[in-house]
């Protein structure tokens, strides 16, 4: 019998410093990523896809993630399609992720469909036989391995830091959510994600020449 544990949400300040120093990252250093993805999402402009929006919050939310951390603990992890950081100390990936909503009731839903490989990095598949719309509120007890975390954004520009359960090409639970940026005002310059084609972690492909 598979043993479940209820989500861990943290929302206060002190909790947050603490668990983001456990996992050698810092609040001011997601905070900024985030403001780069978004940044980024508003060069789009309407000469460039339909996706372009998503595609630019996505690559630059990775690279400014990697700008803030590479160095003696943090290196670049392409592994399973994923474009991330890893810690290998303490066992940790990070990536970035457009979502329909962060630091909400539910878990986070990703604005584009993850790949195999992405489920792979979270766990093994515990939720093939539920219900397409079943929410799950306790996630799978971790498997050993290294803990794949996501810097999830979502439109407004709400952020938080999460370990999430992957099935069937999406995020199905939550091992834990740290709320990052909860209060944002929408004064309307944010650029809408379309649903369609977000450029949002990668599958490798093999070509036979």
């Amino acid at each position: 019998m598979t043993e479940h544990i209820a989500t861990s949400i943290l929302q206060e300040p002190a909790e947050i410093e603490q668990q983001l120093t456990q996992l050698g990252l810092s609040h001011e250093g997601l905070t900024r990523a985030v403001h780069v993805a978004l940044a980024e999402r508003n060069n789009a402009t309407g000469l460039h896809p339909s996706n372009a929006a998503g595609t630019f919050s996505y690559h630059h939310g990775v690279a400014a993630l990697r700008r803030e951390y590479l160095g003696d603990d943090w290196e670049i992890d392409r592994r399973d399609g994923i474009e991330a950081i890893r810690n290998d100390a303490l066992g940790i990936k990070v990536s970035f992720c457009n979502v329909d909503e962060a630091c909400g009731k539910d878990h986070p839903k990703p604005r584009s469909e993850k790949g195999a490989g992405a489920e792979r990095a979270s766990g093994p598949n515990l939720f093939e036989h539920m219900g397409a719309g079943e929410l799950v509120p306790h996630a799978p007890k971790p498997a050993d391995g290294p803990a794949l975390f996501y810097l999830m954004v979502d439109q407004p520009g709400r952020a938080e830091l999460t370990r999430p359960v992957i099935a069937r090409r999406t995020f199905v639970a939550a091992v834990e959510r740290i709320f990052l940026i909860e209060d944002v005002e929408d004064d309307g310059t944010i650029l809408p994600l379309d649903n369609d084609d977000i450029a949002d972690d990668f599958e490798p492909q093999i070509v036979r020449k």
